[in-house]
């Protein structure tokens, strides 16, 4: 039975499933692009999508957006801002509203960082995965251990104060030494927030129909631990089972999800949840 006396935030988010190549361990709705990304119709079926959900949340305003994927970057910066003035003659934002857009390190050359800030995008999530070359090869990514470093760098470059750097452990054979490594890497670059969580092998997935060798689970505590014990010492928080930040920092989005706020989702694939005070329900919804 809910009693709901009012409505918690709502935050939108916005589904982009194409990627340059699909990652083994990858269960998201998303997919390797075989031909020419068309952009316009994808950003104005996303605006379609959004106003068909209008009468849904008419009043309410936005408090974060989260750009996920597949990969968001490989739409240009020209193409971001056109979809986010759309949503706002559309909705209401909330005064300093959080705008997130994840980001892989291969898909991002010289100068795009500062062009999508200019979009209007506050907060970028970057998928590194790890520093290892070897273990990059190994889990599909299309970028290396220098392009990694790089992204982080342009991030800081095109003035993004926060900024988040997606990190992986109980990678294929994988030691622990490698995983501390990959931390203490993340921590040098120095951004606000960091997540770091275990490989899993999930269902319909290449590596689920061919299982690489991982650590054992003695070997994932251990790697956990340690590298818990770095990003306390540096003054990282766990707010959450894999998510890590500055005081501060920690991502807005995110936290709605965990504080059972309302959320829209847009976009092929992406899933909402709508509370109702007046009728005292919640409604669950899922694109195709």
């Amino acid at each position: 039975m809910f009693n709901f006396s009012s409505l918690p935030p709502l935050a939108l988010y916005i589904h982009f499933p194409w990627c340059v190549q699909k990652c083994p361990y990858c269960d998201f709705n998303s997919h390797e692009l075989k031909t020419t990304l068309d952009e316009k119709n994808y950003i104005n079926a996303l605006i379609n999508d959004l106003e068909q959900e209008l009468p849904s949340f008419w009043g309410r305003s936005i408090s974060s957006i989260f750009m996920g994927g597949g990969t968001p970057s490989l739409f240009s910066p020209e193409s971001i801002e056109q979809l986010l003035s759309a949503l706002r003659a559309r909705v209401t934002f909330a005064p300093n509203i959080e705008i997130t857009m994840e980001a892989n390190p291969g898909t991002v050359e010289l100068g795009k960082f500062n062009e999508f800030s200019d979009a209007g995008i506050s907060r970028l999530s970057i998928g590194i995965q790890s520093f290892s070359d070897e273990k990059l090869e190994k889990l599909g990514r299309i970028h290396g251990r220098k392009e990694a470093i790089r992204a982080a760098e342009l991030a800081h470059d095109a003035g993004f104060n926060s900024f988040n750097l997606d990190l992986m452990y109980g990678l294929p054979n994988q030691s622990l030494q490698q995983a501390v490594d990959d931390i203490e890497t993340a921590i040098a670059l120095e951004p606000k927030h960091l997540s770091h969580y275990q490989l899993t092998i999930e269902p319909n997935t290449f590596f689920h129909h061919q299982p690489p060798v991982t650590p054992d689970d003695d070997m994932l505590w251990e790697m956990q631990n340690a590298c818990q014990t770095r990003l306390a010492k540096h003054d990282y928080s766990q707010y959450e089972i894999s998510a890590y930040a500055k005081d501060g920092y920690q991502c807005q989005h995110n936290l709605n999800y965990w504080q059972f706020g309302d959320y829209l989702g847009i976009g092929a694939g992406a899933h909402g949840k709508l509370t109702n005070a007046a009728e005292q329900k919640i409604t669950r919804s899922w694109k195709v």
